[in-house]
């Protein structure tokens, strides 16, 4: 059975319930919170901020969208809030963005950071083709998948 999730608009009914997500306690120092993606998202134009959707309710969050320093497309965050990880809404939602970015923005790589401690979330990109560039900034691997077209 394939697990269907949408990437909805970040509206005035979905924010404060994405806000209000949060991953597991012992995966907080690898990814910003929800509302600091949503505040630093007003500060990067073009950037998509995108409820994840599963059976009509947030699971999730995505942000993503070309980067003010070098033009390419950045996935700057994706998380599953932690009463629904574990089930393939990851997955599903990163199908979607590469998707989206692929067929809606035409952009030819989707690059990423990852932290060197996330198991995780390394595994999920190499799994869905994200290869790494061999650059780090800070304490991230950058990791970047070729988007062919559709």
């Amino acid at each position: 059975m394939t697990i269907r999730v949408s990437l909805d608009d970040l509206c005035r009914e979905t924010w404060e319930d994405v806000a209000d997500l949060a991953v597991a306690d012992d995966q907080r120092h690898l990814v910003a919170s929800n509302l600091y993606s949503i505040a630093e998202s007003r500060f990067l134009p073009g950037f998509l901020t995108r409820a994840v959707m599963h059976d009509g309710q947030a699971v999730g969050f995505a942000m993503y969208g070309p980067d003010p320093d070098d033009g390419e497309v950045w996935l700057y965050r994706l998380m599953i809030d932690r009463a629904h990880q574990g089930k393939g809404l990851g997955r599903a939602a990163l199908r979607q963005v590469i998707a989206h970015v692929r067929d809606e923005l035409g952009a030819p790589v989707l690059r990423l950071g990852v932290r060197a401690d996330n198991a995780a979330a390394t595994a999920l990109y190499a799994s869905a083709g994200f290869v790494p560039t061999g650059q780090v900034f800070g304490d991230e691997t950058v990791m970047e998948l070729r988007l062919s077209p559709a």
